[in-house]
């Protein structure tokens, strides 16, 4: 049975200050402290938007009371949707960048990465870093100004990857597994959508439908992973 995922792009500004219009008592302990420790305003507000946006959101999709919703953190620091204390049976991803906040919520582990860059930067380098060596030759053969789309659309799919596992973005690990391209309409992990001069990329469970995503992004392209090392598809 196909899983189903939601996913949410939304003004950051906007985003904040619904949440700040809550006051900070919806906080858990935890929480509290973390947002404590926060000193960028930016990331304060970004903190903030998040975790009401994920707790509003879900309650939405469970048709529930948002105060009966909670996100907690797990070891590897995936956050973690409770209902009354208990586990929910949702999994949510969250990603900031610039001005704007994404938000996923699937039936099944899901990871979500919006980049909007802000400055010029050797992308050759830093696809070195965590791109497999296909990965890499592919931001090497792209021409002029596409050299950074290509660039941001393969990143935003590696940290995306990265979070569905629950792992996030480990250089070794990340080498390893290469974005390839799948056909429209088959069993795609990944969807991926340029966003103003970046991108912004969904990663799901196999199987997992995108439901209701809206006419504002356009048509995704469809991306599945493969361990480099064997040329398998990496399902987990």
């Amino acid at each position: 049975m196909s899983g189903v995922a939601r996913l949410h792009l939304l003004p950051l500004a906007s985003a904040a200050a619904a949440a700040e219009a809550r006051g900070l008592d919806w906080l858990s302990e935890t929480e509290r402290h973390r947002f404590q420790t926060i000193a960028a305003p930016e990331r304060r507000a970004s903190f903030l938007a998040g975790h009401w946006q994920a707790r509003w959101l879900a309650a939405q999709w469970l048709q529930l009371d948002v105060q009966r919703i909670a996100l907690d953190a797990q070891a590897n620091g995936r956050p973690l949707l409770r209902v009354d204390g208990e586990v929910a049976p949702l999994h949510v991803s969250l990603s900031h960048s610039g001005d704007w906040l994404a938000l996923a919520l699937a039936d099944a582990p899901v990871g979500v990465d919006v980049e909007l860059p802000r400055r010029e930067r050797d992308w050759e380098a830093l696809a070195r870093f965590v791109f497999s060596r296909e990965e890499q030759q592919r931001v090497r053969d792209a021409a002029g100004s596409a050299r950074a789309a290509v660039f941001h659309t393969l990143w935003a799919l590696k940290e995306a990857h990265g979070k569905r596992k629950g792992v996030g973005l480990q250089p070794r690990a990340a080498r390893a597994v290469a974005a390839r391209p799948a056909a429209e309409g088959g069993r795609a992990e990944a969807l991926a959508w340029a966003f103003g001069k970046g991108a912004l990329a969904l990663a799901m469970a196999p199987g997992t439908r995108l439901q209701d995503p809206g006419d504002a992004l356009g048509t995704p392209t469809c991306w599945c992973y493969a361990d480099t090392a064997a040329g398998a598809i990496d399902r987990d």
